[in-house]
């Protein structure tokens, strides 16, 4: 209730500063009177009555009859400027709207998908980017001819294919991804999805895949490689493991394959292990997040499936707290959770206020994004939140 009052009391204060909102002083004391009626009454019966025919003869004068134009001259004889009128025939004003349509995309090497062949195809292929279009979107149109160079040249890949599914026809598997805007683009990893976060080029489509395929996780075998992985790097998730190939192995490869944001690595040297704070007499495989934040360590404790691990290193890879600022907007915006606790707070009451939010944040790890704003004066800020939040 609390946050609401202050975000209703934030949209008045940006409406009463705009300099469109109405002043009702201003209002009032420009507003004709009574007596400036009086003094303004309309008089114009009384005007002549010829005043109207004589306006008409003064601006008919300037405008010569039609029979005054020489043939040749400018207006369609020979010569003229506009002689040709081939283009404009009555069979141009009836020409079929197909005619208009966008041109085709040699599109053999994407693959339609729709709600009958949909679960077993990306379940039964390692990489899979789904892209969920509406025929009618511009935007849609654009991404065509990218998306379909882009699955030519990544065929030869092994086990990746790139997809398509019409949303208007398959509403029932649209509603089943969230697919909630055109085009929505999803990257599947033996069937775990994760959002396509880059570029609608068939550049940066080919680029992202294939770092997404390759190898994903690197080995620590030395306490050098350690102190300099923790010294260079913000953001980092390391797996304790029995053995460097092998089942453990894969399943943190693939994690790692749904993550942009942090490198993953794996040890199976205890020393390397205590380095990272990891408990080395712990039932292994077991894995750690480090990061430069307040909450620098975060323990997995779940069970060591890629699903799980990636839930796990999504969750806590941000700050609990994200600190708002003109730079970071597009990133909190755009982000995966879609869901805002905002605190506007003055400087000088952060360090109280933020204490409690923090905890409140070990709560909601990876479902709300908790924000803070310093400037609480500035509008702007405010409406661009309120503004948000409506659209939501």
């Amino acid at each position: 209730m609390s946050t609401r009052y202050l975000l209703l009391l934030a949209l008045t204060a940006f409406l009463l500063a705009s300099p469109s909102f109405p002043n009702p002083a201003s209002a009032s004391s420009s507003s004709p009177t009574a007596d400036d009626d009086d003094d303004d009454e309309d008089l114009s019966f009384l005007e002549d009555d010829d005043a109207a025919d004589r306006t008409a003869d003064s601006h008919s004068e300037h405008y010569p009859d039609s029979d005054h134009f020489d043939e040749d001259e400018d207006f369609g004889g020979e010569g003229g400027d506009f002689e040709n009128y081939d283009d404009l025939d009555d069979d141009a004003a009836d020409s079929d709207p197909d005619a208009y349509k966008a041109p085709e995309v040699d599109e053999k090497d994407v693959v339609v998908l729709t709600d009958g062949n949909f679960s077993d195809f990306v379940k039964d292929r390692k990489f899979v980017l789904v892209e969920f279009y509406a025929p009618w979107c511009g935007h849609c149109q654009s991404l065509a001819p990218e998306y379909a160079a882009a699955a030519t040249e990544l065929k030869a890949e092994e086990d990746v294919a790139l997809a398509k599914v019409d949303a208007t026809e398959e509403s029932e598997l649209s509603q089943e991804y969230d697919v909630q805007g055109f085009p929505t683009l999803y990257f599947f990893v033996d069937g775990v999805r994760k959002p396509y976060p880059g570029q609608r080029t068939k550049e940066a489509i080919v680029t992202w895949i294939k770092k997404k395929i390759g190898p994903g996780i690197a080995n620590i075998t030395t306490l050098d490689d350690a102190e300099r992985i923790l010294t260079s790097e913000s953001k980092v998730a390391l797996g304790y493991l029995n053995s460097l190939v092998g089942p453990e192995s894969e399943e943190l490869a693939a994690a790692s394959r749904l993550e942009d944001d942090v490198n993953f690595y794996q040890t199976v040297n205890p020393d390397v292990a205590k380095l990272f704070h990891l408990d080395v007499k712990a039932t292994r495989p077991t894995l750690i997040m480090i990061k430069k934040e307040d909450e620098k360590l975060s323990y997995f404790d779940g069970n060591f499936s890629r699903s799980s691990i990636a839930e796990f290193v999504f969750a806590n890879k941000l700050p609990l707290v994200t600190i708002f600022t003109r730079e970071n907007a597009p990133a909190v915006f755009e982000s995966e959770i879609k869901k805002q606790l905002i605190l506007f707070a003055a400087k000088n009451d952060t360090e109280k206020a933020l204490a409690s939010f923090q905890e409140a944040a070990k709560l909601f790890k990876g479902k709300v994004s908790y924000l803070l704003y310093l400037n609480f004066c500035s509008t702007l800020v405010m409406y661009m939140f309120c503004h948000h939040i409506l659209l939501c």
